[in-house]
């Protein structure tokens, strides 16, 4: 029922009316009455009368004096109208009257928790009293769930491997309307006019927005009572999300969910992803790497764990151009430079203090390209941590790139067990996929001789007869390798990697 605040300023903006008079303001109001001789006054009633009696006014109770001008003298509360007491008492009835079906409304939507306790269900109770179709989006504006009359709503939607999104043509105009915006600072629902009138109200779990309600005006025109409807569903839908655990590692950045889609291989079309990755802050260049730190949550729920919001804030500093997730009890970090080295020297020295100073270790995936692959990538950073364990490597940051081998003798030692694998193109050194890519766009023999040259148990006289060169053609090339990969081809790992990559690529019968 609502607060005599409420009703009076009803009143002043219904009758042109003047309020004066001191009253409790946070009072509620349950009933209406005219005030009689001998009534037995009622805390949550408020009582209209015509006169003055200064005996009733000592009293706490709500008495309303209608009158056609106000008493200066008195501290009584008082409606200054040329409305009769009669109209007054029918308008405020007629008021209580629609705040009572509201509030009959409200505590349906929330009592579906206990008669339905399933999110799909609840939001069918929303759409009967809000008449009109209902969206549940997370944060990446992919569709996790709809009412009935949703499901045949098309417009603006697209599917991909059985997951509905927004449009990206959608969410970039929303993002230019303010509207995203609108959601993540407000915690009650809003209009929002364009060419489709709609209902926003983001789902708040713990003050973090993890998801937010849409609702589409198809049936009938909105009303100020939907607003109140759409924050009563926003609220319920809330506690039945926490019990469905749906949004247990969820940050509620509106990047997670990108990272999860891609973790989880919920896309597959490489143009799309793109197109989503452009409407978040994060800049897609041509080199990639997943960066997995283990990180158990002090909290079941991820959102009261605030040391875990405060080391992703701080790693995101350090690592530049990223996206982040928490993902299978592990800080997930997105990283994509356009440099060859995706973290430089000095970035991967304060990544690597910040680690020693929170005491975590990272598992560093080899770079890449394509972002279909990601899971891929994921799993080699898993691989890094796991595979340095088992050789007691007692390092913080673990490039996966240095125990490619013997990440080959841990599946052939566990054949017969169900372990992640790891597809061969994907442990290709990145220095031998670039002295690819330079063979492709320049049309030179590096590639080739690299690989004569290992053939050749690194032996340059033997190496350059296989090759029919002049020695001196020889070292020409070999220091051009060195030149355009920045190493020294001297440095026997290095050869080693590169060696293995060569082998890796022989065998699928590229080269």
């Amino acid at each position: 029922m609502p607060k005599l605040k409420i009703l009076l300023d009803f009143l002043k903006d219904r009758s042109n009316a003047k309020i004066s008079g001191q009253y409790n303001p946070s009072c509620i109001i349950n009933e209406i009455l005219f005030l009689q001789n001998n009534t037995e006054l009622s805390s949550n009633t408020l009582y209209l009368t015509t006169t003055f009696d200064k005996s009733l006014f000592i009293s706490e109770y709500n008495i309303l004096i209608v009158t056609h001008k106000i008493n200066k003298n008195t501290n009584a509360l008082q409606i200054e109208t040329q409305d009769s007491v009669e109209k007054i008492y029918k308008l405020i009835y007629e008021f209580m009257l629609i705040k009572y079906r509201l509030y009959e409304k409200k505590y349906e939507i929330h009592n579906s928790l206990y008669n339905c306790n399933d999110t799909n269900k609840i939001l069918n109770i929303g759409e009967y009293y809000l008449s009109n179709p209902i969206f549940i989006l997370d944060t990446s504006y992919r569709i996790i769930a709809r009412s009935t009359t949703a499901v045949s709503v098309v417009d603006d939607i697209q599917n991909y491997n059985g997951e509905s999104y927004l449009l990206v043509d959608t969410v970039n105009m929303m993002k230019k309307n303010k509207c995203i915006d609108n959601i993540y600072s407000s915690n009650r629902a809003f209009f929002h006019f364009s060419d489709k009138n709609l209902i926003f109200c983001g789902i708040r779990i713990n003050n973090v927005t993890v998801s937010y309600i849409c609702v589409l005006q198809k049936y009938r025109q909105f009303t100020e009572d939907d607003l109140e409807l759409t924050n009563t569903l926003s609220q319920t839908l809330s506690i039945q999300l926490q019990r469905d655990n749906s949004f247990i590692n969820s940050s509620g950045l509106e990047e997670e969910y990108y990272l999860m889609d891609l973790l989880m291989n919920r896309i597959d079309n490489l143009h799309y992803i793109k197109q989503r990755l452009e409407t978040v802050n994060f800049k897609l260049n041509k080199n990639i790497l997943l960066i997995s730190i283990p990180f158990c949550q002090t909290y079941q729920d991820y959102h009261y764990n605030t040391g875990l919001k405060q080391l992703i804030n701080t790693a995101k500093n350090i690592l530049g151009n990223c996206i982040s997730a928490y993902y299978e009890d592990m800080i997930i970090f997105m990283v994509s430079k356009r440099d060859d080295e995706v973290l430089s020297k000095n970035a991967n020295k304060k990544f690597e203090d910040f680690l020693i100073l929170n005491n975590l270790k990272a598992g560093i995936s080899l770079i890449f390209e394509n972002l279909l692959e990601t899971k891929e990538f994921y799993v080699q950073s898993k691989y890094a941590l796991k595979l340095a364990e088992h050789l007691n490597i007692d390092s913080r940051i673990l490039y996966f790139k240095n125990y490619m081998e013997y990440y080959l003798f841990y599946i052939s030692q566990n054949l017969d067990i169900k372990v992640p694998k790891i597809e061969l193109h994907t442990l290709i050194h990145p220095l031998i996929k670039k002295l690819i890519d330079i063979e492709k766009n320049n049309n030179t023999e590096l590639l080739k001789t690299l690989t004569i040259y290992l053939e050749s148990n690194r032996n340059a006289n033997d190496a350059s007869k296989k090759l029919n060169i002049h020695r001196s053609t020889f070292f020409y090339r070999f220091h051009k390798i060195e030149e355009l990969l920045n190493v020294s081809l001297n440095n026997s790992d290095i050869l080693f990697k590169l060696e293995l990559s060569l082998k890796i690529l022989k065998f699928q019968k590229y080269i």
